[in-house]
């Protein structure tokens, strides 16, 4: 204790020793702390102006984290206040305890004392005077005995002057926290703007604003403005300067803060010691309580603080994670699309565009070609035909047809869709979002929660862009097929076009030109919109994987700017369920199907019922309307002529392709590949010495000669092949022996018996095929011999031949209903049971040969009907139910006869220009019959179907009538057009053969 100390010497050291050495420690640690942080801003300020800008975010950051980690490590319970810390040298030179005389005013009532506080002064004034009263007294009477006079004694107090100015000085953690306060806020307030911009630069965080709500922003269209990183500088630039005003402000404060403490320790230098103030309130136990209340408050300000910090570290290195996922997404997607596009134009577009100048170049050589002679243009069309078809099939149809083996565009949307789930692998499992902060208070309120991210992302991604680009959805190979299918009817077209241009002659009103020249503007027409459809499925492609990348991050942004805990889940449980709900929507349509079919089924059958019940009644009651006897009759000159003109007055291309008087084209015919498989069976096991036979049954112009040629290509293709025709009737053994003889080249078979055995003693087996075995018997009672022989033949050497029969529908029924001719025939196949879709394809084949486009027009009973008026607003599903309600008719009507499918078409084409061919829905019902036959003529005609051919005198054989009357019955026939002369005989007229065969139905002249 020292008592030599002056109450003004201990106040000087106080202002200009202590308080000035403890604000020079304090600055320095401000200072300290804002160099540092100035530092980082600057560094980060300047890797943003170098363009830099995420490297420089990620330094900050990082540099943040660093440091939390850094405070959590270093930090300890005994000096984890700091800046106490640093004073303690300061306030430990301090004298610890001093002795003052009291001051005056410590006697004296003053305004601002309490009534105690001076009741307790007049108390101390008067107990002075009573010892100064006293004091004087003995100074009296040691005067009077010569003794020295002794002072009055003076009120002393005594003060712990190192613990007063140490509590005192305690009071500046108002001012640290405070300062600590403002430098974290700006630290916090930096990485929410670094998150902010990641966010927003990308251009994916969206808004819109809502009508009557003023300048309020909600989720949606594109914002006004995306931060650019001039923005960011600028911000940087600002926060620079709000720390150089943070340093400045504080500074003030501090200074004001320190003459507050100043005042508050002069006045306790004043007071304490005395009994305004005990020395019991300036004791070492209150300073640690102090310093504790001090270090608690400030280790929970550096927990809220660091956790609130960690958080934002980890929601901007989340953000920039999310961003870098963005532009590697962006980046593999862009190269995908490209990889698509240069499939596209590599392999169709480009080739397209070549195969279209040369379109245009064949074009303009033909109409330069007017006056050139027909060979000269003959031979341009043979050269341009080739060159074309060639292209097509080498460079565009070839690779084509490879990549759709292979399924290599397929392949190529696997792949990129199986490794997209890869590429999310690097986003953390779990994000903390930020629900509620508010940086006004001391320290901060903030709530968070973390959400399960990494499988939202992978979610949202694979719900987005895995689903709509997997194989199955995109149909790459089923689009190849269709442009395949395109490019083969454009090479339809040419070739068609081209080959007929060479057919036509000088009696053809047509020049050879004008049908080349059509036909290549249609197939130009054709590839135009080929071009067209693939640019349109590119574009298609490319767009919707940009719209589709694109909306799964910017919903994915969307729930990091809003951090929305609930809307995070909800969407999570959103997406889940859209994956989940793929199987239970497969098995409900599933269960619908079942149930929509039942429910139909029982309607149908109830409304049948209903009707048959109602007609019966009617007809009771006498209401029912009578039948139409003469309804369906039709004149059949008048058909016949119809026909003719109809014929007569279409393109010249669409004449020669719907010929049915001309041999099938192989282009154009429909093959039924189960029936070639079962020749190739037969054919092994006749090879390995098992009896095999065939028999090949079809209505007239069915087909059949054109199987039998591709079966000789095919298949039939180790053993000699020997074809007898009988196109003209015979029925005698003698004759059909001389035509199998003829055709193998043995001599001296005077009997069947011979030919056998001359067959048998052959060393090589041969294949024979009999082509019109119809027309080797008469329906006579001794008309059979030839056929009964040929069956005889056919049985007894079916092991050194292979024999292949080809008939007609009607005249094998009849022979097996006679000689059981199915028995003698191990295999056999028809060529006329086309089906709708069979006949469709017959018919849409041969059309887009010729390169005009189908319109189907509606009757008016379609018209009124509901499925009808339910499509009308969409133009390509009316088209399809009426083509498909068209070929249900029409394959009804032609029983599946190719030739008689291709009339009744073109009886329904109702008007064509340059472009289109309008089909009318033909009422096919109204030539279901022909004028009245009499019973002897019914004769005839079912002679007719059953042989295909008959001269007079065969017919008057199977009618057993006179020669005479039988020439009167063909001539009178063939004047009214049912019959026409051929070299062999005569035919019927393939444009009734129809109705014919229906009246003889209807009349059971033939089943």
């Amino acid at each position: 204790m020292k008592s030599d100390y002056s109450r003004d010497t201990i106040l000087e050291q106080l202002r200009n020793e202590w308080l000035s050495e403890v604000k020079a420690k304090l600055e320095s640690g401000l200072e300290a702390e804002v160099q540092q942080l100035q530092d980082l801003l600057q560094q980060t300020q300047s890797g943003i102006e170098a363009d830099e800008t995420e490297k420089a975010l990620r330094k900050f950051t990082e540099k943040v984290q660093a440091d939390i980690e850094k405070a959590e490590t270093d930090g300890k319970p005994d000096n984890n206040v700091e800046w106490l810390e640093n004073l303690k040298p300061v306030l430990s030179q301090i004298q610890e305890e001093v002795v003052l005389p009291q001051q005056e005013s410590r006697f004296e009532s003053q305004n601002d004392d309490s009534g105690m506080t001076k009741f307790g002064k007049v108390f101390k004034r008067s107990a002075r005077g009573i010892q100064r009263g006293v004091n004087a007294t003995s100074n009296g009477v040691r005067k009077v005995f010569g003794g020295s006079e002794k002072k009055p004694p003076v009120w002393k107090q005594t003060i712990p002057l190192q613990f007063v100015v140490r509590i005192h000085v305690l009071r500046l953690d108002k001012w640290m926290r405070e300062w600590n306060n403002e430098i974290q806020k700006l630290k916090a307030e930096v990485l929410m703007e670094a998150d902010a911009w990641t966010l927003h630069s990308g251009g994916l965080i969206t808004y819109e604003k809502k009508e009557g709500e003023g300048e309020k922003l909600v989720p949606g269209e594109p914002a006004e403005i995306t931060p650019t990183q001039k923005d960011l500088e600028i911000f940087f630039q600002e926060a620079l300067q709000k720390l150089e005003q943070l340093k400045s402000v504080n500074t003030q404060k501090l200074q004001e803060h320190l003459q507050s403490v100043g005042d508050e320790i002069e006045r306790a230098v004043s007071l304490t010691g005395t009994f305004e103030r005990p020395v019991s309130e300036y004791t070492k136990t209150k300073i640690v309580h102090r310093q504790n209340s001090i270090q608690t408050r400030r280790q929970n300000d550096d927990k809220v603080w660091g956790e609130l910090l960690n958080v934002l570290v980890q929601r901007v290195l989340l953000s920039m994670k999310f961003m870098q996922l963005h532009e590697m997404m962006e980046e593999r997607t862009g190269g995908f699309s490209e990889a698509i596009t240069e499939f596209f134009e590599d392999h169709i577009e480009s080739p397209c565009k070549q195969l279209m100048e040369q379109l245009e170049e064949a074009i303009s050589i033909f109409d330069e070609s007017e006056d050139r002679p027909l060979k000269q243009v003959r031979q341009l069309s043979s050269e341009h035909q080739e060159k074309m078809i060639g292209f097509i099939d080498q460079q565009i149809l070839e690779p084509l047809g490879e990549f759709t083996e292979d399924a290599v565009l397929g392949t190529k949307f696997e792949r990129f869709t199986s490794a997209i789930p890869e590429w999310t692998n690097e986003q953390p499992e779990k994000a903390t979002l930020i629900e509620k902060l508010d940086l006004t208070h001391l320290p901060p309120v903030y709530e968070f929660e973390q959400v399960d991210w990494q499988v939202l992302v992978q979610r949202v991604i694979s719900n987005h862009m895995v689903k709509e680009f997997m194989p199955k959805e995109i149909k790459a190979e089923q689009f190849l097929m269709k442009v395949m299918q395109s490019l083969q009817e454009i090479s339809q077209i040419i070739y068609t076009n081209l080959e007929i241009a060479d057919e036509v002659k000088k009696s053809d009103e047509e020049e050879p030109i004008q049908v080349a020249r059509e036909g290549l503007e249609r197939a130009k027409t054709k590839l135009e919109e080929l071009q067209e459809d693939v640019r349109e499925q590119r574009e298609s492609l490319e767009g919707k994987l940009q719209e589709k990348q694109h909306a799964a991050f910017v919903k994915l942004a969307m729930l990091l700017e809003k951090q929305d805990v609930s809307e995070v889940r909800l969407a999570g449980a959103e997406y889940k369920a859209k994956q989940a709900a793929v199987d239970w929507k497969t098995k409900l349509q599933v269960w619908w199907a079942r149930i929509s079919e039942k429910g139909e089924l029982f309607g149908r059958f109830v409304w049948k019922k209903i009707k048959q019940y109602s007609e019966a009644v009617r007809k009771f009651l006498g209401f029912a309307e009578k039948e139409k006897l003469e309804g369906d009759k039709t004149d059949l000159a008048t058909f016949l002529s119809e026909t003719d003109e109809q014929i007569a007055g279409l393109p010249f291309i669409y004449r020669r392709l719907f010929d049915f008087n001309k041999e099938i084209d192989e282009r154009f015919y429909i093959r039924k590949p189960e029936q070639f498989d079962r020749f190739k069976k037969g054919y092994e096991l006749w090879q390995n010495n098992f009896p095999s036979t065939f028999a090949i049954v079809g209505e007239k112009g069915s087909g059949k000669s054109l199987f039998i040629s591709l079966l000789m290509e095919e298949v039939l293709t180790k053993h000699d092949v020997i074809e007898i025709n009988f196109e003209d009737t015979i029925w005698t053994a003698d004759e059909i022996m001389e035509q199998v003889s003829d055709a193998l080249k043995l001599d001296e078979t005077e009997s069947i018996e011979d030919l056998i055995a001359a067959i048998k003693r052959k060393k090589k087996r041969v294949v024979i095929i009999l082509e019109n075995i119809q027309n080797c018997y008469v329906r006579n009672i001794s008309g059979f011999e030839a056929m009964e022989q040929l069956l005889l033949l056919i049985s007894e050497t079916n092991k050194e031949i292979m024999w292949i029969a080809s008939t007609t529908r009607y005249g094998w029924l009849f022979l097996d209903k006679v000689l059981n001719i199915a028995d003698y025939f191990t295999h056999a196949v028809e060529t006329d049971n086309l089906n709708a879709q069979q006949i469709e394809e017959l018919i849409l084949k041969r059309h887009r040969a010729s390169g005009y486009q189908l319109k189907f027009l509606p009757d008016d009973a379609t018209k009124k009907s509901r499925n009808f008026r339910k499509l009308m607003d969409d133009e390509e599903k009316t088209q399809e139910y009426l083509q498909d309600r068209y070929f249900e008719k029409l394959a009804k009507l032609s029983e599946g006869n190719s030739s008689i499918a291709m009339i009744f078409w073109i009886r329904s084409i109702r008007e064509y220009d340059d472009s289109h061919f309008y089909i009318d829905p033909f009422d096919f019902t109204a030539i279901n019959r022909i004028d009245e036959l009499d019973s002897t003529e019914l004769f005839a005609l079912a002679a007719f179907v059953l042989h295909d051919s008959l001269m007079p005198e065969h017919l008057a054989k199977v009618l057993n009538q006179p020669l005479r009357d039988s020439k009167l019955l063909v001539s009178r026939l063939t004047s009214r057009s049912i019959l026409f002369k051929t070299e062999h005989g005569y035919m019927l007229n393939h444009l009734i053969y129809r109705q014919v065969v229906r009246v003889l139905k209807e009349a059971n002249f033939i089943h």
